[in-house]
């Protein structure tokens, strides 16, 4: 076993065989196959004229088969994908695990298992020692085979430090309340998750507890140093290693012991990293909220922390990060926070969703603008804002899941449908919807109208910078694998053209028209989730101008979480990350896709709001609960 701890090993290979069937052409083979099944769906009126008594029970259980085949395919993508760090730097293990005892009032309580977050237990790994979404790495890098191929995600055959990161599945497991369980949904967006609040929280711990008299010395340690060395030495055995990824019943005292063993006689140095650290990071977000800046805008501008549960500003943030950490390399920190506005940050905000990221085959460029090309890029293109520093993103994890999300199907709508009313739909769909919401559809739409500053957010320094820093990440030369395909990919030597797509110029900025697989799950609607349900997408009329998120309570009629802000209170003692979404805020617009257009030489239906539309409209959204 080899392990690196910034390299990989060239020929590293991914074999994924997902013969999982998402597509009519996979499951030609076996009439009979779950996929076989699930794949009438994207032709129901033939389906239904040749099985009148298929149900939506049926079609349902077989596509949930078809999910749980592609994962159970592909074990070490879909585990990565949901769990694996995305970089080896972050907070190391024990310091997570012990900032509950230490801070409650900013992290929850231990049992609360970091759920004011909008984190939850994987229900996959009931024993495992973190949220789903928290990855767990090591210092040294991922232990590798002879061939190159990952052995597993930590070597513990060696004594290193772990770190925690957030993984991939952190904003892209999603779940909603069936009222007796919680259904989680590999590659949905977690609508809960507050990613800033998470930024946030280690801002307030070094605010609260990270002060250089708090942290102290070796010779005399500090208040929080000693509260910290005293919790340690009271937790059980194997707090510290019992539910790590793939570790062995015989490796858990020792890594344990290990772990313990580094904070005990490197606590000093350790708290005052993370003081460093996030001291970068918070500049970062005092950079964005100078006045004049991307979030300095008053009231004017989206909330931050606390207000932002299923959305991100990767971009955004990526370009302020870089700048706070190049001042703080270069001791300018004062000055970046005081002096001119960067010319790269943009103005004003560029907070989109989280996305969701099954059936990255049909998606032939990423981000909601395209301007991400190759799918590794669009892994790289997460992982450096979670990581910040670009020599430390993890390439291989980069591309495991990229090959894993090729062909994850959607997760099925959970409810019943009304088969014969959804193929009165199919037909809707395809005449007015179909166009421009095709698989592998590269074109961007301008005209539907949406809020622009996303699309916007680079200018040329910004892409500048962005270019700059996909290719510092990745740093091995020889990294490669060979995909799902059997093609040899080789990130590292790819030209610019191929990572990034130029949308510095007004004719090129836009967003993507995806395709509508799993639509019902990914709510609330457009590039910045400013439409809390499907009905009132096709209802412009209707919709709210403000309204909640982090609800994942369901409304089957209108298709999207339940909404209404009168319900703020009750639903806020259910779910911590609930929030109000207002759509006069910078950013946050609902404009668009609110009339019918003319394209490629035919009028398409968008507004649906005339209620002589009201039959057309409701099998147009019995329909795409199909998909």
């Amino acid at each position: 076993m080899k392990t690196n701890s910034r390299t990989f090993l060239s020929g590293f290979a991914i074999a994924l065989a997902l013969t999982a069937g998402v597509s009519p052409a996979l499951a030609q083979t076996d009439p009979g196959s779950d996929a076989a099944t699930c794949a009438r769906r994207d032709a129901l009126q033939h389906a239904l004229a040749t099985q009148p008594d298929l149900t939506w029970e049926a079609l349902r259980t077989a596509c949930a088969a078809t999910v749980a085949a592609a994962k159970s395919a592909d074990p070490i993508g879909h585990g990565w994908f949901v769990n694996a760090g995305n970089g080896f730097i972050g907070v190391p293990l024990v310091v997570q695990k012990i900032l509950p005892d230490l801070a409650p009032e900013i992290w929850g309580t231990p049992e609360d298992f970091f759920g004011g977050f909008g984190l939850f237990p994987d229900p996959d790994l009931t024993d495992r020692i973190l949220p789903r979404g928290l990855g767990i790495t090591g210092a040294n890098g991922r232990p590798v085979a002879a061939d190159g191929s990952p052995s597993s995600e930590v070597d513990y055959s060696q004594p290193q430090p772990l770190f925690v990161t957030l993984a991939c599945g952190a904003c892209h497991t999603g779940q909603i309340d069936l009222g007796d369980r919680h259904q989680v949904m590999d590659g949905a967006p977690n609508t809960q998750f507050d990613v800033r609040k998470w930024r946030g929280a280690f801002s307030a711990l070094r605010e609260g507890y990270l002060s250089d008299a708090q942290i102290g010395t070796a010779e005399a340690p500090g208040e929080t140093t000693k509260k910290l060395l005293d919790i340690v030495a009271v937790k059980p055995a194997g707090y510290f290693a019992r539910g790590l990824p793939q570790i062995r019943a015989d490796q858990i005292e020792a890594v344990d012991q290990t772990q313990r063993a580094i904070f005990a006689q490197n606590a000093v140095p350790i708290l005052s990293g993370l003081a460093q650290s996030t001291g970068v990071r918070a500049a970062s977000v005092a950079l964005q909220t100078r006045p004049g800046s991307s979030y300095g805008h008053g009231d004017r501008s989206p909330g931050l922390g606390g207000h932002s549960a299923g959305q991100s500003d990767g971009s955004g943030d990526l370009l302020s990060d870089l700048l706070a950490g190049q001042a703080a390399a270069q001791g300018k920190l004062t000055e970046l926070l005081t002096g001119p506005l960067p010319e790269a940050l943009p103005r004003f905000a560029t907070v989109t969703d989280i996305p969701a990221v099954w059936n990255q085959g049909d998606r032939s460029v990423g981000q909601w603008d395209g301007s991400v090309l190759e799918r590794f890029w669009r892994n790289i293109a997460a992982e450096l804002p979670i990581i910040g520093v670009p020599a430390k993103v993890d390439l291989m994890n980069a591309g495991i899941s990229a090959e894993f999300l090729l062909r994850l199907p959607p997760a099925p709508y959970p409810f019943e449908v009304d088969l014969a009313k959804a193929a009165a739909g199919e037909a809707l769909f395809a005449e007015n919807c179909g166009t421009c919401h095709r698989p592998r559809n590269e074109a961007r739409y301008p005209v539907i109208g949406t809020d622009m500053n996303r699309a916007q957010v680079l200018n040329p320094a910004g892409s500048a910078m962005f270019l700059a820093a996909f290719q510092a990440a990745c740093h091995d030369p020889e990294f490669g694998y060979t995909d799902t395909y059997g093609r040899r990919i080789e990130p590292c030597t790819m030209p610019a053209y191929r990572i990034l797509r130029d949308t510095t110029e007004a004719a090129n900025q836009g967003y993507l028209a995806p395709p509508l697989d799993g639509i019902w799950a990914r709510a609330p609607y457009l590039h910045n989730g400013s439409v809390p349900t499907l009905a009132q997408l096709l209802k412009p009329a209707s919709r709210a101008p403000v309204f909640l998120r982090g609800v994942i309570d369901y409304d089957p009629d209108e298709v999207g979480w339940m909404w209404q802000p009168a319900d703020l209170d009750s639903y806020r003692a259910r779910y911590p990350t609930v929030s109000l979404h207002d759509t006069a805020r910078d950013g946050w617009s609902n404009r668009g896709h609110d009339r019918d257009l003319m394209i490629e030489g035919r009028m398409h239906r968008l507004d649906w709001s005339d209620p002589a539309l009201s039959d057309q409209a409701g099998a147009l959204i019995e329909y795409l609960k199909t998909r």
